[in-house]
């Protein structure tokens, strides 16, 4: 399987090879394109000149061989090839052929550059001549004033130069073999700096793969570096904050292990007591106590304690599983909270009165409309106030109180009890905690009340806030939206 590096190393590789033979062949192209159109008007212009010298050598009367010589010394000076043709085709002199072998030369009529000039003043062409065996590039020019040389070369039409190919394809030579250089160094250097980029580019991605392993394995305290802002900085950022969010996971699954195994052993413990105590008054009334009087309508009333013990802890099992669970759904409209609390104490009060205790309740005399489930509000400050009832001495008074405010209500419940110490306040809400686990099973707690009332009033979005005083009570409170 390729590595991510090779493959984007060689995909660079491919692209810049292609670019470079493509840029290559362009640039070459138009290169030798340009160099021969420059020798083309080059060649023009050294027609226009010869015609020039021409007329001039016929002005000052000069003979044939005088205006051969000075023709002769332009065409080595040159480097080219000089031809004279009258307007019939036929080639009156050449400076690379002799006079006398002049007449064997073909006519010249209908070649190209002759046939263009003839047609445009100007002609050009390139072919392979016969008589000195070279590829030639060959320009033609109509000459204006025939007559002016017409003593020396009679009917002159058409002066024509040529140069070699030689020469040209030697420069075109030496700029492709410089092209080549050129693209054989710039490949190089893009090797190199692919092997960097690429480099660069696969490292996080490295990085990232030996984390997902240690992850895998099970190893969540490395973190990734960031090094950059781009996409693969990000990935890094997301999988640093994904393995920081699989730590908090875990921790939390192991604290839910750590809840649900003392949820378990608090459960099996809760239930044991009732049980045994049931099945020790069962046992004693069948082994006779049930004739006995004295004692059967005392032990039937105990074990009726822990059976209706033991039915208040299932229900109140049942009622936190539905809450947490989310089964339990919540009815919300706008309730008079002062109705629920005047009810409330009412529903409380001989529960109060056995206890010697008092319960109070400080209301204004009118609505005080609130959003909520009323039934399950009733659930939560019933419980809060039968714990107060609970723990208070005898003689202590339970206040109920509802203040207002702009947009909330703050609903408290004050109690004469105990207290409770700091170092308890932040588990109260626990199931199953217990400040005094003695005095709890003594008043008959389920240690379930205040969590229930906890989850009921987190539904309505709202906090219970917990103060209070060793040896002069404690305050319960918690805000309902108007």
């Amino acid at each position: 399987m390729r590595s991510v590096r090779s493959q984007i190393a060689l995909t660079f590789i491919v692209i810049s090879v292609l670019v470079i033979v493509l840029l290559g062949v362009l640039l070459s192209y138009e290169i030798e394109k340009y160099y021969f159109d420059r020798l083309l008007a080059s060649l023009r212009t050294e027609t226009m000149v010869i015609a020039a010298l021409l007329q001039e050598s016929a002005r000052r009367s000069e003979s044939r061989e005088n205006m051969e010589k000075d023709l002769a010394a332009f065409a080595s000076a040159a480097q080219m090839r000089i031809t004279l043709i009258d307007s019939s085709g036929v080639v009156v002199y050449d400076s690379s052929v002799p006079d006398s072998l002049l007449q064997s030369l073909e006519n010249h009529s209908q070649r190209q550059e002759i046939t263009e000039a003839r047609q445009t003043g100007t002609g050009a062409n390139v072919r392979f001549s016969k008589s000195i065996l070279q590829d030639l590039v060959y320009v033609a020019r109509k000459v204006e004033s025939p007559r002016a040389s017409a003593a020396v070369f009679p009917s002159l039409q058409f002066v024509r130069v040529s140069v070699a190919l030689t020469e040209v394809n030697r420069v075109m030579y030496e700029i492709r073999f410089k092209i080549v250089i050129v693209s054989i160094m710039i490949l190089v250097v893009v090797l190199i700096v692919t092997q960097i980029v690429s480099k660069r580019l696969t490292k996080p991605l490295t990085e990232i793969a030996e984390m997902v392993k240690e992850i895998k394995a099970g190893n969540l305290d490395q973190k990734l570096p960031v090094r950059s802002n781009d996409e693969i900085g990000r990935l890094a950022e997301l999988i640093n904050e994904m393995t920081d969010k699989l730590k908090a996971d875990i921790e939390q699954l192991k604290k839910l292990e750590r809840v649900r195994s003392e949820f378990l052993g608090n459960v099996s413990h809760e239930l044991r007591t009732p049980i045994f105590s049931l099945k020790g008054f069962i046992e004693t009334l069948l082994e006779g106590a049930v004739d006995d009087p004295a004692v059967n309508r005392r032990f039937l009333e105990k074990a009726y304690h822990h059976a209706n013990r033991l039915d208040t802890l299932l229900s109140d099992l049942i009622e936190i599983s539905r809450i947490e669970s989310g089964e339990m759904k919540m009815s919300f409209r706008y309730v008079d909270a002062v109705s629920i609390l005047k009810n409330l104490i009412a529903d409380f009060s001989d529960s109060a009165a056995k206890r010697k205790q008092s319960l109070l309740v400080e209301v204004p005399d009118r609505e005080v409309l609130v959003l909520g489930d009323k039934d399950r509000l009733r659930q939560a400050l019933g419980n809060i106030v039968d714990n107060a009832i609970k723990y208070s001495p005898e003689g202590a008074a339970t206040t109920v109180r509802l203040i207002e405010a702009e947009r909330s209500t703050t609903i408290s419940i004050s109690d004469a009890g105990p207290g409770i110490e700091d170092e308890h306040l932040p588990r109260i809400f626990e199931r199953f905690y217990r400040v005094d686990k003695t005095r709890s099973r003594e008043v008959g707690g389920t240690g379930l009340g205040l969590a229930i009332a906890k989850h009921i009033v987190e539904a309505h979005s709202s906090q219970i806030s917990v103060t209070s005083e060793m040896g002069k009570g404690t305050i319960f409170s918690f805000e309902l939206k108007k």
